[in-house]
């Protein structure tokens, strides 16, 4: 029997469903009422404010390039090996590659433009649907911020979370503001980045529990044998 997936009293299903359900009502309001131009423009005139703002930005999303999203990847995984969750450490290296794959190839199915918008700042090469940064910023940093912060005591767990969501957040929207992607494009990355990481999360809570034997016997206490991602 398992328990539900949690973090330190969060139930982690109704989390990530309350998550995506409000980014689908956005993207469905933006696409319904043909306002994703619009407010794409919106936002990217905020960097017509200064120089400043725009090295802002670019730093800031730098953390959602392929480097940064796989050393956090490799960073969660290694601490799983820590622990000998060795099918966890694999799920949080895969996931994160597969999800990027899977953009690249909607990217190129899709065949959407970037934004050819006066206030673009910054220059991105092919398709623009969906956003990749959004996609990796959401499996990266959101699995690997619940994986470790459900294996921390309950202040570093809280903090974790709390730093990762509006983290992730702020990368993903950065290349609105940076005109290199419509808003529609980074709401659709962070429901793709949100469907795999559910996969992650099935995948962990149906793992073996970390350690050499895997299974417990009869024998073995049930808190031993549960696996509690």
């Amino acid at each position: 029997m398992k328990r539900p997936h949690r973090v330190h009293g969060i139930r982690t299903w109704p989390w990530l469903g309350g998550w995506a359900g409000v980014h689908a009502g956005l993207l469905l309001v933006l696409v319904g009422f043909h306002r994703d131009v619009r407010m794409s423009g919106t936002l990217c005139s905020w960097t017509e404010g200064g120089a400043s703002r725009v090295r802002f930005l670019e730093t800031l999303t730098a953390w959602g390039n392929p480097w940064p999203v796989t050393l956090l990847a490799a960073g969660s995984a290694c601490f799983a090996l820590t622990r000998r969750d060795y099918t966890a450490a694999a799920v949080l290296v895969a996931v994160p590659y597969a999800a990027a794959v899977s953009c690249k190839l909607i990217k190129e199915w899709a065949g959407r433009q970037r934004p050819a918008l006066a206030c673009v700042s910054t220059h991105a090469d092919g398709f623009g649907f969906p956003s990749g940064h959004a996609v990796g910023v959401t499996t990266g940093f959101l699995l690997a911020a619940l994986y470790v912060g459900g294996r921390l005591p309950r202040l570093l767990s809280t903090a974790l979370l709390a730093t990762a969501v509006p983290a992730a957040e702020a990368v993903a929207w950065s290349r609105v503001l940076l005109g290199a992607h419509f808003s529609v494009d980074v709401l659709a990355g962070q429901l793709l980045g949100a469907g795999w990481l559910a996969v992650a999360l099935l995948l962990l809570s149906r793992r073996p529990p970390p350690g050499p034997r895997g299974r417990g016997g009869p024998g073995t206490p049930r808190s031993a044998v549960e696996a509690v991602p």
